[in-house]
């Protein structure tokens, strides 16, 4: 038992996917066997330690993983730059303009409640068919699509001249933001190797939930000055550049890799004894397959523009449908919409309410007041994913060494213990203060950001667990966890304005702290039993044992 992580001793798998020798151990005879083991598996030092490449990369030039990093890191900031913008864009900006659209259409705080959430809606209705074109087409479609979407749906947004009209702009660029929601989560998986994922996780983590606070600080602004309008057509202008750069440098980062490379996912094999014959079956698939990899040259850049490169599964298209419906049969996966969706649902709830709770006394904001209210979340977000990003790698390093270099999962739920402290403090203050005299909305603010700090570490944690303990089946995950998610704030859309004018701020928020710390407690038995459940779901006779990659 590592860790308090309980063993597999049921499933008869020798080696559970997920589970990752990570570093070497060179003591004692058991070390020296690991070493003579392992000596072909490709490595690589990261200051001064040696890190066995998890998953191992292929010989083909045209394998994301073998890219040069600096190649691989341009392309992940181009999915940041354009997720920034759908998400960050396209979700919350409409926090800061709720009173100018209140008087410009004549509609109630509800009804621009639902203008986000029929876009959410539109999010959540889109995500099971981008996930089947993602596994079965890849991932650069997808991103032309949803920019495609972002683009067009934001210049409607500008040119909107009645309610119904916005909410048909605000539905085409909900079909936007599933593919940087849940998609994004998986381009790490395909681009990095299990010790690069913290950090780009994190920076997903901030694009989704830090940065992507910083368009409403800006919009409040601009609809104070340049009017409403503007805030849309400024959007547009950064989206027709990320539109243009997905045409260019967004490529494909989907392969299909020999299953011999994946050390990570493999279910056959024991550690030491079946290592060395993964080893020896990983030596003899690299040496007959040499020749042809070295007839396969890089791409040139003008067939890396083409959105179609093939197809990454034998499985039909209906059958991708469904299967984010089918993986809620592991626990897992409930436990992975729970923490994503509710959590995030909190702090997209204050962004709903903001003009309802502030506008009014004592607080008194005005428009371009409640967007420098959005500044809270965005410094909260983006410094609570540089913690967790610096938190998260080294941690399950030093885990690891410690277990003999043997790397598990679960080591990245410890993620959450700063995220119950963080959302408790900050929501339980919230609620005590909101209806106080004399607070200051600065004070507010940097409790709004505490709570999008406690989120990142919760999005960590989870977006790292799902990669590395189910990565065959990360696409899956992120998408039944994005619908749901999205539905759900949908739903939440209806009643969250008159939820907190019937119970009050104070009972609202204290509501809100204990369903987020009961939440954060169910990921005490993931911790546990992880492993084990890694094995049932993997089991030659589950029925979704064979994940189709």
């Amino acid at each position: 038992m590592a860790w308090g992580i309980l063993e597999d001793t049921s499933s008869g798998l020798g080696h559970v996917p997920g589970t990752a020798l990570l570093e070497e151990d060179f003591t004692g005879e058991e070390g020296s066997a690991a070493h003579h083991s392992h000596e072909h598996l490709k490595k690589t030092v990261v200051r001064g330690e040696t890190i066995i490449l998890v998953p191992q990369p292929s010989d083909d030039a045209n394998d994301p993983l073998g890219w040069p990093l600096w190649t691989r890191d341009l392309l992940f900031l181009l999915y940041a730059y354009c997720g920034l913008l759908c998400i960050g864009g396209i979700g919350p900006i409409l926090s800061s303009l709720t009173l100018d659209l209140v008087a410009r259409f004549g509609i109630s705080f509800t009804d621009v409640s639902l203008l986000t959430g029929y876009s959410l809606c539109a999010t959540g209705a889109s995500g099971l068919f981008i996930s089947a074109v993602t596994h079965k087409y890849g991932k650069r479609i997808p991103l032309l699509f949803s920019m495609a979407a972002a683009f067009a749906g934001t210049l409607w947004g500008g040119a909107a001249t009645s309610h119904h009209s916005l909410l048909g702009a605000r539905i085409v660029q909900g079909f936007s933001v599933s593919m940087f929601e849940s998609v994004f989560f998986a381009v790490v998986g395909d681009l990095y190797f299990v010790h690069e994922r913290g950090v780009r996780v994190a920076l997903v983590t901030t694009c989704i939930s830090g940065l992507s606070n910083l368009p409403p600080v800006l919009a409040g602004k601009i609809a104070t000055d340049l009017g409403w309008r503007w805030v849309f057509w400024l959007l547009s202008i950064f989206l027709g550049v990320g539109l243009g750069l997905s045409v260019l440098l967004g490529w494909e980062t989907a392969y299909n890799r020999n299953p011999v490379y994946d050390t990570d996912v493999a279910s056959t094999d024991k550690k030491l004894e079946d290592m060395e014959k993964l080893e020896k079956r990983t030596t003899t698939a690299t040496s007959t397959s040499i020749a042809a990899a070295a007839a396969r040259p890089r791409q040139s850049f003008a067939a890396r523009l083409h959105p179609y490169s093939g197809t990454y599964t034998h499985k039909p298209l209906w059958r991708l449908a469904i299967d984010p419906v089918l993986i809620l049969a592991n626990p897992a996966v409930i436990w992975a919409v729970l923490l994503m969706s509710f959590p995030t649902l909190w702090v997209i709830g204050i962004n709903l309410l903001i003009a309802q709770i502030f506008s009014g006394p004592p607080f008194q904001l005005t428009t371009t007041q409640l967007g420098y209210m959005s500044a809270g979340p965005t410094v909260g977000g983006s410094l609570g994913s540089v913690f967790a990003g610096l938190m998260s790698d080294p941690l399950i390093k030093y885990m690891s060494r410690k277990n003999g270099g043997v790397y598990e999962p679960e080591f990245r739920l410890l993620l959450i213990v700063p995220a119950v402290v963080l959302s408790a403090i900050a929501y339980f203050l919230f609620g005590h203060f909101v209806i106080e005299p004399g607070v200051s909305p600065v004070a507010m603010a940097t409790l709004w950001g505490l709570a999008t700090a406690s989120l990142q570490f919760v999005m960590m944690a989870v977006g790292t667990y799902c990669v590395d303990a189910y990565r065959a089946s990360s696409v899956e995950i992120f998408i039944s966890t994005m619908v749901i998610k999205n539905f759900l704030f949908f739903g939440f859309t209806y009643f969250l304005n008159d939820w907190v004018a019937q119970w009050g701020g104070r009972r609202m928020f204290y509501c809100i702290a204990g369903i987020q710390i009961g939440l954060c407690l169910t990921t005490i038995p993931l911790y546990v039993y992880g492993k084990q459940l890694r094995a049932w779901w993997h089991k030659p006779s589950s029925s979704s044992s064979h994940q189709d990659k």
